[in-house]
């Protein structure tokens, strides 16, 4: 008949792994009692049970007088040559052979030639697992030689890891063995292919005979023998992060609880639940487990929250530290966990590399991006919508990713926020915080070659956090000077002065950081962030143009006695300068009094802008869509006095519509328009120059429409079809797949 067997599980009595991490937490391998693997593995339909200890047999001794059960052990050896370790499993052995083999651990070769000489039956555990000095081709090539059955499926590893594994061992045939023979000086002892067996490599009693070996056999004897003639297979669970921060979480319940302290009343039932009852399914087991932790995480913080920072909340501020530091700590074992893979992993790209070349890739590189704003109306969210709407027509592989309660439009991940607050000075925009735990699922679901984060608030920092973590590139994009944001919102230099610190070392934290323009781009790299390029963007042609003037409109704006429109479209703030603006459409006045400026967007401001405007001005709120489009085409001249936007995507947007801009010469404008050929450019925060520009167009039509003309062209060369393009041809940089890819992916 064909059988199962978990043939690698850990007991109470594992305690001699060498696992530094372990022993500096004091935390046991495993507090699994040796009877509840054993009730374990009968109950999840297993044949025959062992216990696979490190380096002894106490635990599979407690249980050898139960039917169907075997001693096995885990022994540590290692390459004498180098001193690197490795685990492998010996199976039905006695006492006797246990206390024989003692001798040979120091070295893998002479071990092996003891089990041989024995007739142990034996496989290397965890083939690709790096326990200490990292493994190369040579070690894995050496393994492939001394031997014959290789663990295939590792509970607790990765998938990608085991099927590495696994196509290793298909490598084995005798031509290659005998050219591995010849390059190491080392005789095969075996004539491949290489047997592959599973096991659980449980420690925290939660995935006990959740993988497991399959193969014929009516006792352990002949099971055994079934596996090592090749007659076997593994089936069952890979490991994930979440198995294995669970693993470490009930570690840490059991270390806690031998200590003599008691659980909290609040969740001593649930935990001793979760933790200490075997259940029917460990895969729904792993989800409440999940479900507590992330129930936990969010009563915490709220609990931590509370109380404000006023001085009558002092006394039990305490109380509200301990509490967030409780929270922390619930999602550490998540994020060490990943950190743990990405660490892994990356031994196993050399390794993979080496034995099969570089992995050949399907298509683009896929990437999740980041964004704090995304609904509102502003430049960032607007280039967030657009690859969001990219990403679900299938011309930008991946999705944008925004913390919200709101169902998700397509090509966007919205992760639910733990909590948010406003933004000062900025009405519209909240930040909300993500649980880090929620990011680190995203990632490993979605599973990202590379993480863009478009935002410094905390959706970036939780992108940018959880990227590090789990070893994916970050490329930074930078929209926003905040320095100079915060500066005119508080009028504090030292504010300012500190979010440029914190702007800077976000950014720093990243493979590259892509400016919007060459002028800001020149700027980042003075200021010594890593790898700097240029992604501009694109302006969408088919909504702005020239044929969406509507005369009905424009009439209205203008009102009966108007003849040349102006328009500014922004969002009205201190730091946009409409004031500017304001004063200068106030003196041209006095020339041109039949000019009316029609003011589109919302702010903090506008109450204020709206008491001290002039006569003829109007202001119409926030406009999308097709018609702002026709609003742009009903202008003949676009006003931009801003000296703090990065790109200005309104520029673009005029430009397509055929309007010439009159707009200060900073920031995006310097780029963006051609001065004398697109538009006018006059000095920053200089109301007579720019009601000097605005004259001469007024009194010009003729180059109010050559000036048009020129920055419909200039802007309709700007694509998003070709900033998308740009843009994967960085990621493609940044992976190492095009490494002559240019940075400038305007």
């Amino acid at each position: 008949m064909v059988s199962r067997c978990d043939l690698h599980v850990h007991s109470i009595h594992s305690t001699d792994s060498g696992n530094y991490a372990l022993r500096r937490a004091r935390l046991g391998e495993s507090y699994t009692p040796p009877e509840r693997v054993y009730r374990a593995c009968r109950a999840r339909g297993m044949t025959f049970a062992t216990i696979s200890d490190h380096n002894t047999l106490e635990g599979a001794l407690r249980i050898a007088h139960l039917p169907g059960a075997f001693l096995s052990v885990e022994v540590t050896t290692r390459f004498p040559e180098d001193d690197v370790p490795l685990h492998v499993l010996v199976w039905n052995l006695t006492e006797e052979d246990h206390r024989d083999l003692q001798p040979y651990r120091p070295s893998v070769y002479d071990l092996v030639s003891f089990l041989r000489a024995r007739g142990l039956s034996h496989a290397l555990a965890h083939p690709l697992y790096r326990m200490g000095p990292p493994l190369t081709v040579g070690h894995v090539e050496r393994m492939m030689l001394l031997f014959s059955v290789w663990e295939g499926r590792n509970g607790a590893r990765p998938q990608d890891a085991n099927e590495l594994a696994c196509r290793l061992a298909a490598r084995a045939e005798p031509q290659y063995l005998a050219a591995l023979a010849e390059r190491h000086g080392l005789e095969p002892v075996h004539g491949g292919p290489i047997a592959l067996t599973g096991g659980s490599d449980d420690h925290g009693a939660l995935d006990i005979a959740t993988t497991w070996t399959e193969a014929p056999g009516d006792a352990p004897a002949e099971l055994l023998g079934s596996v090592v003639a090749g007659d076997c297979a593994p089936g069952g669970c890979h490991g994930s992060t979440s198995k294995l921060a669970h693993a470490v979480a009930a570690l840490f319940v059991n270390a806690y609880r031998g200590s003599g302290a008691d659980l909290p009343d609040t969740v001593r039932a649930q935990v001793e639940h979760l933790f200490d009852d075997d259940a029917g399914d460990a895969d729904e087991r792993h989800r409440e487990i999940s479900d507590l932790s992330s129930r936990l995480v969010r009563l915490l913080g709220e609990r931590a929250r509370s109380g404000g920072v006023t001085l009558s909340a002092l006394p039990g501020a305490g109380r509200r530290l301990g509490a967030l530091a409780f929270a922390a700590g619930l999602q550490g074992p998540y994020l060490a966990a990943a950190h743990h893979h990405a660490g892994s992993r990356a031994g196993l790209v050399a390794i993979e590399r080496g034995f099969f070349g570089p992995s050949p890739r399907a298509g683009e590189p896929r990437a999740l991006v980041f964004t704090d704003t995304f609904s509102e109306v502003n430049g960032v969210a607007g280039t967030m919508r657009r690859l969001a709407a990219a990403a679900a027509d299938g011309s930008f592989p991946g999705a944008v990713v925004v913390a919200s309660h709101e169902p998700s439009p397509p090509g966007v991940r919205a992760l639910p926020p733990d909590w948010s607050l406003p933004l000062p000075s900025y009405e519209t925009l909240d930040l909300r915080f993500p649980l880090p735990t929620d990011v680190l699922e995203l990632v490993e679901r979605e599973e990202p070659d590379v993480v863009q984060v478009a935002t410094p608030g905390p959706v970036g920092v939780c992108g940018l956090a959880i990227a590090r973590i789990a070893g994916v590139p970050v490329v930074g994009s930078y929209h926003t000077e905040l320095g100079p944001y915060a500066l005119h919102l508080t009028r504090d230099v030292l504010v300012a002065e500190a979010v440029d610190v914190y702007v800077d070392w976000f950014y720093r934290q990243c493979s590259t950081v892509l400016a919007p323009t060459r002028q800001v781009a020149d700027a980042l790299a003075a200021r010594r962030l890593p790898d700097v390029g240029v992604w501009g963007r694109g302006v969408d042609s088919e909504l702005y143009g020239p044929e969406r003037r509507d005369r009905e409109l424009r009439r209205q704006l203008l009102a009966d006695d108007g003849e040349l429109l102006l328009l500014s479209v922004g969002r009205l703030s201190q730091e946009k300068r409409i004031g500017v603006l304001l004063d200068a459409y106030a003196q041209l006045l006095r020339d041109e009094p039949r000019a009316r400026l029609v003011i589109a967007g919302d702010g903090p401001a506008r109450r204020e802008l709206e008491r001290t405007a002039p006569a003829g001005t109007t202001f119409v709120g926030e406009v999308v869509g097709p018609e702002l489009a026709s609003l742009y085409a009903c202008a003949d001249v676009f006003c931009f006095p801003s000296t703090t936007d990065t790109f200005g995507q309104v520029l673009l947007e005029a430009g397509a519509s055929g309007v010439p801009v009159v707009g200060a010469a900073a920031g995006g404008a310097l780029e963006l328009v051609a001065d004398g050929r697109t538009g006018l450019l006059v000095p920053p925060d200089d109301p007579r120059a720019f009601a000097a520009a605005l004259l001469v167009l007024a009194r010009d039509p003729w180059l109010r429409g050559r000036l048009g003309a020129a920055g419909r062209e200039a802007a309709l060369a700007r694509t998003w079809p070709a900033a998308i393009a740009g843009l994967a041809a960085v990621y493609r940089r940044v992976l190492g797949i095009d490494s002559e890819a240019s940075l400038v992916a305007a």
